[in-house]
């Protein structure tokens, strides 16, 4: 009984494929995705730009000034010296890394000053910069979720 449902099915399968040649399918793929095409354009000519935020101007130089060459140069040799493991110069970079920060305002200051403290964590120097992170830097996007402003809550 079950042979005889599966030849019938497949019989029936076999009609309904010739009615439809290779020729009629392909040319129904073609329109179905030319349609689709053309109301996905449609749509997206149609929409206002969402999302779209115009490039940011550079921070002024004023604003950059109290960190000129000699600064920066102070800072990566704090960075070498900290990278060999000195203790006063991980402390010492990550102090300064946070001044630059409040004085320029660059996310990118505050991030790589985070990533300082953390390597020395256990330093009891560091309690004060923790403090000073807790004190003044927990709604900030970069250190939000930090370890630091979540235990602090």
């Amino acid at each position: 009984m079950f042979d005889r449902t599966v030849r019938r099915l497949s019989a029936a399968k076999g009609a309904i494929m010739l009615r439809l040649s290779k020729r009629s399918q392909l040319i129904g793929s073609f329109a179905t995705g030319a349609v689709v095409s053309g109301a996905l354009l449609t749509f997206a000519m149609n929409s206002p730009a969402v999302g779209v935020t115009p490039p940011t101007e550079p921070a002024p130089a004023a604003a950059a000034a109290p960190f000129s060459a000699a600064a920066q140069s102070r800072l990566d040799l704090l960075r070498n010296q900290a990278a060999s493991g000195d203790e006063f110069s991980n402390w010492a970079l990550a102090n300064a890394l946070l001044d630059k920060f409040d004085s320029t305002g660059d996310s990118d200051d505050l991030y790589e000053a985070m990533l300082w403290v953390d390597r020395r964590a256990d330093m009891y120097a560091n309690q004060e910069l923790a403090a000073r992170v807790v004190g003044r830097y927990c709604g900030h996007r970069v250190v939000r979720w930090h370890w630091f402003c979540v235990l602090g809550e």
